[in-house]
């Protein structure tokens, strides 16, 4: 077989290869993506009138690619105060906090800008994380 026929072939593999990869569900773990670097009790918090029970979670997102996050923070009467961010690039922060909080939270992260993957409403957390 010629050289070129050869070259030809070697790259329509590839070519078509790529392809078949692009398609193919991504099953990559996004939550992998945003982690807690530093948790505080009793911060000071322009939000909350009274502060000396506030739990505020810092996290950052440690891929190479951009996320969508939504975090819930507990307050102590089991409901989850909800924050989003989207479009986080590498080494983005975001800060979500509690007034009167149990130290708990949760995020949901997909990549950014995915609609095929719906994070959680409000009301969801609240009836499916109330304990």
């Amino acid at each position: 077989m010629p050289r070129c026929s050869l070259a030809l072939a070697a790259l329509f593999s590839i070519l078509t290869l790529n392809s078949f990869t692009a398609l193919m569900p991504d099953d990559r773990d996004w939550n992998d993506c945003l982690k807690k670097y530093e948790s505080k009790w009793g911060e000071y918090c322009v939000q909350c009138q009274d502060y000396k029970n506030s739990y505020r979670v810092n996290l950052r997102n440690v891929c190479a690619e951009k996320i969508d996050a939504k975090v819930a923070v507990q307050e102590s009467d089991k409901r989850w105060r909800t924050f989003i961010k989207t479009q986080m690039s590498p080494g983005d922060t975001m800060i979500a906090y509690a007034c009167n909080g149990t130290g708990k939270y949760l995020y949901w992260v997909c990549r950014a800008g995915d609609k095929s993957t719906v994070l959680p409403s409000d009301e969801e957390i609240n009836a499916g994380y109330s304990k």
